[in-house]
């Protein structure tokens, strides 16, 4: 079948008639260990205990034992879908190249475009993110090192230029640090994985080792106030704080901590370098699920012990809605969570050190895996043309996609800067959809690939799929993805005032995003035929090489 082709370098071979696709240049070194780590860098871990305080602050009532369990499930269904996908197509570009290869070039392209768009300002986001948590590794830093000029520049840069030139410089670090092999990325990555786990630890050591009433102590000496801890109750009290579980309220939580675990499966998106496709993305997946189910629960369960569910619900809620009122009290930061309560408990300089480097090497772990799932997708829809081809264009040094990953930090930096100073919450107020919504097209796509794009699935001299009930085992993994994540979607579109309301401005901004990858397709296949009389939609039925 006639298509266009790029070589090493990205460019089309001059004076070919008929196109033939050439390596990509891409470098299969990635194993278990590497996946494992762009997996669970992309969910950043301690990122939980932000996540949990938000979840208190979210749901009146709410614990997170069962949604931490449901939304696990969740994604282990997933996991089993993607899997079939990444064993048929084991290439980079993610629901991109599912989508285009298995239903329809225009829905791949919705997916691909709208992907890069959104995570490219996550890397923003991220940046943000760690600029507004600034100030409390430096006062973590500060009490570890017992320097009062550290702890007082904490309130030095809450500023608008502060968080901005920090954003900056952390997106610089990232594409400095992006610019090296996968492999040896995948190492950073780890590192930073490493210490987050290491926080982990010394988090539950702290609250094992310490009682409850250790942490009411700990609480007054940090707060300069010896009741510090029944003024929270009782100021929460006093605003009428519903405190307490509710099961209903919990099972409205499930969607919220399904977000929680998002990027845990994203080693897909650099399948074209993973050794074995299919046997390193589950081996990953199913290490990454487990870890964080022991992890995140483990720190859950020992923090209700230890805290306490009543001041955990407290503290949130009082934090986000009468901060000056829990600020008389306290001035720890309430949206620390677990960090801030290891904060206090610890004793020793090595675990504030620990707890307050935390968040930013969580950041800095997600961006660089950010960075390196956002390239491939950029390469990929490059390398079938829907952007320049530059894109496609693969070091011969380092076999990454250098000039992709300079395009993205770039950006990133544009989202952090504008991100500093104006207020995007009401265009970015459906971002949580969005990740809901690629699940589903991963569950679309895995349920129509027996049907669709049988060939890519048989091995050699199988007649006939593994069925159970008449369909397609590839086809029942999807279609449960699909039916969970249409319910985690439901979930999040009737509770606009936990995951972002629905205005004309943010419905505008995502039907914008959506739009613009069959827009872009539809452009580049026209502009195909008319050059070189080449349909794109017929030379996308080949799989890209890589």
């Amino acid at each position: 079948m006639a298509s266009t082709s790029a070589s090493l370098g990205g460019k089309a071979a001059a004076g070919q008639g008929l196109f033939t696709r050439q390596s990509s240049g891409l470098v299969r070194e990635l194993g278990v260990p590497a996946a494992t780590g762009i997996a669970l860098a992309s969910v950043a871990v301690v990122n939980t205990f932000i996540n949990f305080n938000a979840g208190l602050v979210s749901f009146n009532q709410a614990d997170m034992t069962l949604p931490l369990l449901l939304g696990a499930a969740i994604w282990l269904v997933a996991m089993f879908a993607y899997k079939y996908l990444l064993e048929a197509i084991p290439r980079a570009g993610g629901e991109y190249v599912y989508l285009s290869r298995i239903i329809s070039p225009a829905l791949g392209a919705m997916a691909g475009i709208s992907i890069c768009i959104a995570f490219t300002y996550i890397l923003a986001a991220n940046a943000n993110f760690t600029a507004a948590y600034t100030p409390f590794m430096l006062t973590a830093l500060g009490a570890a090192f017992n320097s009062s000029a550290i702890s007082d520049a904490a309130g030095n840069v809450t500023s608008q230029g502060a968080i901005a030139a920090i954003s900056v410089v952390m997106l610089l670090v990232v594409g400095a640090v992006s610019l090296v092999s996968i492999r040896r990325l995948a190492q950073v990555i780890l590192a930073l994985v490493g210490i987050q786990l290491l926080a982990f630890l010394v988090l539950g050591w702290l609250l094992i080792t310490h009682s409850h009433q250790d942490f009411v102590n700990a609480l007054a000496t940090f707060s300069n106030h010896p009741n510090a801890f029944n003024n929270i109750l009782a100021a929460a009290q006093k605003n009428q704080i519903p405190l307490g579980i509710s099961i209903g309220a919990s099972l409205t939580a499930v969607p919220f901590m399904v977000l929680n675990y998002n990027g845990v499966l994203y080693a897909y998106y650099v399948g074209g370098e993973l050794k074995r496709p299919g046997r390193t993305y589950l081996y990953a997946s199913v290490i990454s699920i487990g870890l964080l189910v022991v992890v995140w629960l483990g720190v859950w369960l020992l923090m209700r012990n230890t805290v306490g569910l009543d001041f955990m619900q407290s503290q949130a809620k009082l934090g986000a809605t009468d901060p000056d009122a829990y600020g008389k009290i306290t001035s720890l930061q309430s949206s620390a969570g677990g960090l801030g309560y290891g904060l206090i408990l610890s004793g020793d300089p090595i675990s504030k050190i620990l707890i307050g480097i935390a968040v930013p090497s969580a950041e800095l772990a997600v961006d660089l895996a950010f960075v390196a799932v956002v390239t491939r997708v950029m390469f990929a829809l490059a390398f079938d043309r829907l952007l320049p081809i530059s894109l496609a264009k693969i070091s011969e040094r380092s076999a990454i996609p250098t000039n992709a990953i300079i395009v993205a930090v770039v950006i990133g930096i544009l989202f952090a800067i504008l991100a500093a100073f104006v207020n995007l919450s009401n265009i970015v107020a459906n971002l949580a959809l969005f990740v809901a919504l690629i699940i589903v097209a991963g569950g679309v796509a895995a349920t129509a690939l027996p049907y669709r794009r049988p060939d890519l699935i048989m091995r050699p001299g199988q007649t006939e799929l593994a069925r159970v009930g008449g369909v397609p085992v590839p086809s029942l993994w999807g279609a449960a993805t699909t039916l969970l994540a249409v319910i985690v979607v439901a979930l999040i579109v009737t509770h606009p005032e936990v995951f972002g309301s629905f205005t004309l401005t943010s419905v505008g901004a995502l039907v914008i995003v959506l739009l613009a990858g069959p827009v872009i397709y539809l452009i580049a296949r026209q502009m195909r035929l008319s050059r070189s009389s080449i349909d794109l939609r017929l030379a996308m039925r080949e799989l890209p090489p890589e």
